[in-house]
């Protein structure tokens, strides 16, 4: 989206690294300001607790997030706005965290309407192989494309 794109994303990378805050909540709070006067952005923040057995949520703008298991799909949404500019409130989703799941974030460029049970053997692959079938199967082919794929022995 060009250098103002990516000095927005740099202030918001810093922010992150900077912020002493651990919910997503204040993550984005921290980031948001960060991102003041700048074109701002869209951003999505989550936390995995293994111990806790779940994972937090909190994101805005055109960012989606699912987290993927055997049987099982938790969407994760975000809030209009964009983050620097119009940030309304945050809300932050808590859903369980299952041994064997995939947390994936995209940004509009993969439509969210794919379907796992269309992709056999989705979570055996890697996060990489993961990501790639997912963009090839759900990438709109018009837009520019951002994913990222966690998956973990929680």
């Amino acid at each position: 989206h060009g250098p103002l794109a990516a000095l927005a994303a740099e202030a918001a990378v810093t922010a992150f690294r900077r912020s002493t805050a651990r919910l997503p909540e204040g993550l984005l709070r921290d980031i948001h300001t960060a991102l003041r006067g700048s074109r701002g952005g869209a951003v999505a923040v989550a936390r995995i607790e293994p111990g806790a057995g779940r994972l937090l949520y909190c994101g805005i703008g055109n960012v989606n997030g699912v987290l993927l298991g055997p049987g099982t799909r938790n969407g994760l949404l975000s809030a209009p706005g964009i983050v620097g500019q119009q940030m309304r409130a945050l809300r932050t989703f808590e859903v369980p965290l299952r041994p064997e799941s995939a947390l994936i974030m995209h940004s509009d460029g993969l439509t969210d309407r794919w379907k796992a049970d269309d992709l056999p053997g989705l979570l055996r692959h890697t996060p990489a192989v993961l990501a790639g079938q997912l963009l090839r199967e759900a990438g709109v082919r018009r837009d520019d494309a951002g994913i990222v794929v966690v998956k973990g022995a929680w």
